[in-house]
């Protein structure tokens, strides 16, 4: 479960984000957190191969976690995407247009998953 990657972590509600940003970090991954999603975005688009995989929420003011993930799967189509949503799997996936998420994890999400299913994504 441990690793050394780059990840990209995008949550508007900065005390969900502190959490998962803690995990990883204590995981041996690097991150970079963001609580605006356009500014993740821009990030991304600076240097897009500064992560080797990419976390979000779904439900963000300004540009949703769907929307991340297109523009983010326009820049760079093979970086794996982790879509987090309280919502149901057929509605992200309804609304995803072709951009959908590597994978998505319902909240709440615990750690094991999360760690698990990165490691999946960035082993496969």
């Amino acid at each position: 479960l441990n690793g050394d990657e780059r990840i990209l972590l995008v949550d508007d509600e900065k005390p969900v984000l502190n959490i998962i940003e803690q995990v990883l970090n204590r995981f041996g991954y690097k991150t970079t957190s963001f609580n605006a999603s356009t500014e993740a975005l821009n990030s991304f688009k600076k240097s897009p191969h500064n992560f080797d995989l990419v976390i979000t929420d779904m439900t963000m003011p300004k540009l949703t976690g769907d929307k991340l993930v297109k523009e983010i799967k326009n820049i760079r189509p093979e970086v794996p995407v982790i879509l987090c949503t309280g919502f149901s799997e057929k509605i992200v996936q309804g609304k995803a247009n072709g951009s959908i998420p590597d994978k998505i994890l319902m909240k709440p999400t615990g750690k094991d998953e999360i760690l698990r299913t990165i490691r999946h994504l960035l082993d496969r």
